[in-house]
């Protein structure tokens, strides 16, 4: 195993200020490194524990989703350092690699969030509309997770065919959104699960669902925070999936049926030998089941796909089985848009 070097960082910001730094950020080009003020029996040190973080764990950090604790115990990607401030020179921090174990007394309280900095941290600002759904008849933890999850993965498929067809988002988002559309096999149900984890993981900041409050009671009402014109979107499309679900089903089940007949469910988008007709006769079942969905835009998924029709239909198909499921907890009374 290869031993960490000493490493050279940029001070970026003091997070925590109590008579001095508490808690301090450092950069290493884009790496964030945070680091917590630890005692020192040389009072003329002023020294510092400092673990490296995945962007995603700094961002779920800043957005209140993990305590400090949390980023110096358990990301499995992290790098272990010491330093002493004192010792910085034109805002470069020079770190000495930490092999122990971290004891105790050096760990970060437990349950100290981002809501506690002192010092002002610029970030992109996160979504600030909010939607309420009520909630009614019983529950159990992982019946809502399952509602919960489905009910993400619809918005942030239909938030990512927004952003994709938007020339106001960055560019480097789009590009991002295209590859996650096209790179995944389709082949098998990881494939899926990992094409809706990185739809949920791209969501614009000012777009992410945030679950804000849920008051238990019957009925009840769950907060969630995230963009108006999403839910609107939301509050349309499930209601239009429950009037038209028999013709859905029926058109789902018809496409559905031709790909696995033909063998073309269990073959990669890669492989597909996209023949003339049989890519028109997919593409139009495809498109007509979008189209009974009213979400998503049948020509943006099949631009995303490369114009793919095996992989552009898989797509489809789905997302009917993502709000299927969600619209299956409206259908049963057990919640309902305010």
């Amino acid at each position: 195993m290869k031993m960490p070097r000493k490493r050279k960082v940029t001070f970026a910001a003091t997070l925590i200020f109590a008579d001095e730094p508490q808690l301090v950020l450092l950069k290493d080009r884009d790496l964030p490194i945070v680091a917590v003020a630890i005692p020192d029996d040389d009072p003329r040190k002023s020294m510092f524990l400092a673990t490296t973080l995945p962007r995603k764990e700094w961002q779920s950090y800043l957005d209140g989703n993990c305590d400090l604790r949390y980023l110096f115990t358990y990301p499995k990607a992290r790098l272990v350092y010491t330093f002493d401030l004192n010792t910085m020179q034109d805002n470069i921090v020079r770190m000495d690699p930490y092999l122990e174990a971290i004891p105790e007394e050096l760990l970060p309280e437990p349950r100290m969030f981002s809501v506690f900095h002192t010092e002002e941290l610029p970030v992109e600002p996160m979504a600030s509309d909010e939607e309420v759904l009520v909630v009614d008849g019983e529950w159990d933890m992982p019946e809502f997770g399952n509602f919960y999850q489905r009910y993400s993965d619809v918005y942030a498929f239909i938030a990512a065919i927004k952003n994709w067809k938007s020339l106001q988002v960055p560019i480097e988002l789009r590009q991002k959104i295209l590859q996650i559309f096209n790179t995944k096999p389709f082949q098998g149900g990881f494939s899926y699960v990992h094409f809706f984890q990185e739809l949920n993981s791209r969501v614009q900041r000012t777009q992410r669902l945030g679950l804000d409050k849920i008051s238990y009671a019957s009925p009840g009402t769950v907060e969630i925070r995230g963009e108006a014109e999403l839910f609107a979107e939301m509050q349309s499309l499930i209601p239009n999936f429950l009037e038209h679900r028999d013709e859905i089903s029926e058109q789902y089940k018809k496409l559905y049926q031709y790909l696995s007949e033909n063998r073309y469910l269990q073959m990669s988008g890669e492989n597909y030998p996209d023949e003339p007709v049989i890519s028109s006769y997919i593409n139009s079942e495809a498109r007509a089941l979008a189209e009974l969905m009213s979400e998503p835009d049948f020509d943006a998924v099949h631009a995303l796909a490369h114009d793919n029709a095996l992989v552009t239909a898989k797509i489809v198909l789905a997302f009917q089985r993502r709000l299927d499921e969600a619209a299956a907890y409206f259908a049963q009374g057990r919640v309902s848009f305010s």
